[in-house]
């Protein structure tokens, strides 16, 4: 099969056709591909003209958002390995990074953003405008993302992930709506991908920040997104946040990250007025599977048709292959995977096998290609013998009256084994007896034991319940 071209030679060919079209759009103000382009050009001879070279590890501390796509677009040109370090991040994990990526440099506007002993660039984004160095830009490379996911030992796992890792399923995606729009920073790697995708389909991003519900509905109306990415915790909150205002119709909602209860699928759907479509996937693998607007109906734990392209399978604890239809662990293949983690041979090992990747969920594939997703294998609980998943006690619990949010989790028993507790966040009037008595006719022994009211669960930066930290919260209880 043949090679695709690099990515910048693509989407420069999309900005040669369609120069005056938005390719960004900030505060309601258009960047046109054209415009857009020369500027990464001209930043890509900027810091070419600065000693950077193909193949270099560089990292990137630009506040400004589209500053830091216009750096990032421009390394990616120059063919170099570049990675993200948030200032909001700790100065020490960001040290850690660069000395553990080896950085010759970070592009940054303050001598306090060059870590780890790498070199400080400062980028001059009036002179990349200008073209004052595009005659110093060598020719389109292919460059490489890092991108990275939390560890069990509190050491990040990275990720290389080279250009078809990031384009994978650009099309498909402009299939949902070219106008798009996503609160994250550009800093965090999905967010990367959805932008290199559009411009590489000639979409036009919505920048913004994180809006109140009543506000985003007037910006989507404003601008005619057709695509928009929410986190499922916004995605639970928004009908309620529009306060009786009118949801814009035409606009698709995609969310991904974390396990989206049936109930809050069906109840935003029915609320909004609009197709609402889920997304499987996990940062290793890209894109596995969609649930789309009849999906989130027929089975609580869904995750849609498994999509062209992508492999998907079902093997015991032995890892051989089970039939389909049968539960066991899921693992996956396609060209959006990564080839493994940097430095960490012990997780290579734990979670890829000759290109397939194990990410630790348990499920089933039926037979007609649909996904069903279980939850965590780290996360089944195990009561006598009697094997629970909390994603089962949530959807038991989904929907009881005054409930706004729940997870459960299991609490150690020397005589029992894993007792399980639903921690929920309640409103008025809530009863939390009655839903143990819900819960109970709904699952018998599978039911919680316990109901812990809390003002909020704990969740990491994409949105997943931590439950390690529910049990520390009972205990700090004194439960």
């Amino acid at each position: 099969m043949t090679e695709a071209a690099p990515v910048l030679t693509r989407i420069e060919a999309v900005a040669r056709r369609i120069p005056d079209n938005p390719a960004l759009l900030r505060d309601g103000t258009p960047i046109a591909y054209g415009a857009l382009l020369r500027q990464v050009h001209g930043m890509a001879g900027q810091l070419a003209r600065g000693g950077i070279a193909p193949g270099d590890a560089v990292g990137i501390t630009v506040g400004d958002v589209v500053g830091h796509i216009v750096v990032s677009l421009a390394l990616m040109r120059l063919g170099c390995r570049q990675v993200s370090l948030p200032p909001s991040d700790p100065a020490p994990l960001r040290d850690a990074l660069a000395r553990r990526l080896g950085l010759v440099a970070v592009v940054g506007e303050a001598a306090a953003e060059a870590r780890g002993g790498a070199a400080l660039l400062r980028p001059d984004f009036d002179a990349a405008a200008a073209g004052r160095d595009a005659a110093h830009a060598p020719p389109v490379g292919r460059g490489t993302m890092v991108f990275s996911t939390s560890g069990t030992t509190g050491r990040p796992k990275l990720m290389l992930a080279e250009e078809p890792v990031v384009t994978h399923k650009a099309d498909m995606l402009a299939g949902f709506g070219r106008v798009f729009l996503h609160a994250p920073s550009f800093d965090g790697h999905h967010s990367r991908r959805l932008t290199v995708r559009s411009l590489l389909t000639g979409g036009t991003e919505v920048l913004t920040g994180t809006l109140p519900a009543r506000d985003l509905a007037r910006l989507v109306a404003r601008f005619g997104v057709q695509r928009l990415h929410l986190a499922p915790p916004a995605l639970a909150a928004l009908p309620d946040g529009l306060d009786g205002a009118a949801w814009p119709p035409g606009t698709r909602i995609l969310t991904t990250g974390t396990r989206v209860p049936q109930a809050v699928r069906l109840q935003a759907q029915a609320r909004l007025g609009c197709a609402l479509h889920v997304i499987y996937g996990t940062t290793e693998v890209g894109l596995v599977s969609i649930a789309g607007p009849d999906d989130h109906g027929r089975h609580p734990d869904s995750a849609g048709q498994v999509l062209p392209g992508v492999e998907a399978e079902v093997t015991g604890e032995d890892g051989q292959p089970l039939p389909p239809g049968e539960e066991g662990l899921l693992r996956f293949r396609s060209a959006g995977a990564v080839r493994g983690y940097v430095d960490d041979p012990e997780a290579d090992a734990r979670f890829f096998d000759d290109g397939w990747f194990r990410p630790g969920d348990v499920g089933r594939v039926l037979p007609g290609g649909e996904l069903l997703v279980a939850g965590r294998a780290d996360d089944r609980m195990t009561l006598g013998i009697i094997k629970i998943f909390p994603a089962e006690i949530e959807a038991a619990a989904e929907g009881f009256p005054e409930l706004r949010d729940c997870a459960a989790f299991a609490v150690p028993s020397g005589a029992l084994g894993d007792i399980p507790v639903l921690a929920v966040v309640a409103g008025d009037g809530f009863d939390a007896a009655a839903l143990l008595a819900h819960c109970r006719a709904r699952l018998g022994l599978r039911a919680p034991r316990k109901v812990v009211v809390l003002a909020a669960l704990p969740r990491n930066a994409s949105g997943k319940v931590v439950r390690r930290d529910l049990v520390a919260l009972l205990r700090t209880e004194g439960e």
